[in-house]
């Protein structure tokens, strides 16, 4: 069964998230990239599509404005989209089938050389230290949140650093791992 599209529910999300603030595809696009970009991405071949299908159905309502002598739309959740919004918050979460190119790349590592496995474990070990701070400045920001909000970031930031802690512990295995290959070359 082909899993289901997300970004409807990614945008409708962060539209409840913003209030009653509406904001344009730019500014939910720049949200995605920057705050749940450690575990969510979004193309702009999703984004805009998914914007009109969500204003056509009637969850988000559209409104140009001039800003600075641009124009630009920006949107806004309606009832029905909070109430699409609450159906897939409730609904089992779709659990995707992996795809990690790092380690697939490292199963066949054998065919390959191992200054290139290096290479890519030590650029992987450079991302989860820069989610790893992300996370932790996600905590910190926590606190400032408003009540309702505190838990759900928490839990979120905590997850991040969790996961990244991780990683940063298997790169520095399989570092030293290639290290001992080397030294047995």
């Amino acid at each position: 069964m082909a899993r289901s599209s997300r970004t409807p529910f990614v945008i409708l999300g962060l539209l409840g998230l913003s209030g009653r603030t509406p904001r344009s595809g730019y500014e939910i696009k720049k949200v995605i990239d920057t705050v749940i970009s450690s575990v969510w991405h979004e193309s702009d071949g999703q984004l805009y599509p998914a914007l009109k299908e969500l204003e056509a159905s009637g969850a988000i309502t559209a409104r140009e404005v001039n800003k600075k002598g641009r124009r630009k739309t920006l949107y806004t959740i309606t009832p029905q989209g909070r109430k699409r919004l609450r159906t897939w918050l409730a609904s089992p979460v779709e659990l995707g089938r992996p795809r990690d190119e790092l380690i697939l790349k490292l199963f066949f590592g054998s065919e390959g050389e191992l200054p290139d496995l290096i290479r890519h474990v030590e650029e992987h070990r450079r991302r989860a230290e820069a989610g790893l701070a992300q996370c932790r400045q996600w905590e910190r920001e926590g606190e400032r949140n408003p009540s309702r909000y505190r838990p759900f970031l928490q839990l979120t930031a905590r997850a991040g650093v969790r996961l990244s802690e991780a990683n940063l512990r298997w790169a520095e295995e399989a570092l030293t791992a290639f290290s001992a290959m080397n030294s047995a070359r």
